[in-house]
């Protein structure tokens, strides 16, 4: 749903082949919460929390064969990779 012409609420987005690609909610138009994101096939691409749009906490991203990509994972501070 909107508020005010913002997304806010929870929202599920979709592969074209069907399959689950993200999955989250938005507040004032904003990534909030939660987020989870999922490669076409299937496997989980993702995961992590969001304040106020930005990256905040623990994230773990993967590669499409299932390795742990480093380059992304870590602890977030307002967006930004702050350890690993």
């Amino acid at each position: 749903t909107y508020k005010d012409g913002e997304k806010d609420s929870p929202w599920v987005r979709y592969h074209k082949n069907g399959q689950l690609e993200r999955k989250g909610t938005f507040k004032d138009g904003k990534r909030d919460g939660p987020w989870v994101y999922y490669h076409d096939k299937g496997q989980l691409r993702a995961k992590g929390t969001y304040k106020d749009g930005k990256r905040d906490g623990p994230w773990v991203e993967f590669h499409y064969n299932g390795t742990v990509y480093e380059k992304y994972t870590g602890t977030y501070k307002n967006g930004k990779k702050i350890s690993d």
